[in-house]
């Protein structure tokens, strides 16, 4: 028996808070919500994308996906915007190939945007993964609304990464990468930018409880609706950039369970 069908979608989708108009931050794992209606809608994921885009309607609202690639760090595969697949789930993989659609460029930390805000959301971006003019730098500017489907939001926020580096946080340093990537149709390095963990610290990661229980702290509502087995949550991309670097502030190491024993910046 189906755990939900397109009618559900469409319904929580809506009462996540999202409307016509809005700019969406889409991360998905689909698994966790259970056996879908396909009498109700003959694909799954061409459901996802109706409900979401007929409710924020793209000639006016705007959906981005994380579209990265972090399997090519460290390799010699060249990144290609148009055919590099998303290792984001398939849902994000769909949205990438649907004519409209537009992808920032960089090969590790890339995102596809299609409706009206798209191009000034993906184009002519910073070469670092995260910071000033990313694609989350302007996420945030037009506060976009973050949906978590399946997964708690605190599983998949990434806004966390770019707070900590326009916070500065002493366990990342900047590494600068030499990648090659597909660009009219030739092949040649360019020099891209993440902002890593540097391994000498050997940190604990909390996986972002403390920094969400900050957020609730702060007077900040983080949504919960049911779909299906699972859940979808959804925030306010600039609430939760304004609360994390008061946390940062605060606490720099708030990241962490704990701050690193070893402390290799400190030499």
């Amino acid at each position: 028996m189906a755990d939900y069908n397109f009618e559900n979608i469409g319904a929580a989708y809506r009462a996540s808070g999202i409307s016509k108009g809005c700019v969406v931050l889409l991360k998905t794992d689909l698994r966790l919500l259970g056996l879908f209606d396909l009498s109700s809608y003959d694909n799954i994921l061409k459901a996802h994308f109706d409900a979401l885009s007929s409710i924020i309607d793209l000639s006016v609202g705007t959906l981005v996906v994380s579209t990265a690639s972090t399997g090519l760090c460290n390799t010699t595969n060249p990144f290609d915007t148009i055919n590099t697949p998303s290792e984001r789930g398939v849902l994000s993989e769909f949205i990438r190939k649907i004519p409209g659609s537009v992808r920032s460029f960089h090969p590790f930390h890339s995102y596809t945007a299609i409706g009206k805000d798209a191009e000034f959301i993906t184009s002519n971006v910073s070469r670092h993964a995260f910071g000033i003019e990313t694609p989350e730098d302007r996420l945030i500017s037009v506060d976009a609304i973050c949906l978590s489907v399946g997964l708690h939001a605190r599983l998949t926020c990434s806004t966390v990464h770019h707070v900590e580096m326009q916070m500065g946080v002493p366990y990342r340093y900047n590494k600068e990468y030499l990648h090659p990537v597909i660009n009219d149709n030739k092949t040649r390095n360019e020099f891209f930018y993440m902002n890593v963990y540097n391994r000498k610290c050997e940190i604990n990661r909390n996986r972002n409880v403390k920094i969400f229980q900050e957020f609730s702290d702060n007077g900040y509502k983080l949504k919960k609706v049911s779909l299906g087995r699972g859940s979808i949550y959804s925030y306010s991309m600039r609430n939760f950039y304004m609360s994390t670097v008061q946390a940062l502030k605060k606490d720099i190491y708030i990241w962490l369970d704990q701050p690193p024993i070893t402390k290799p910046y400190l030499d």
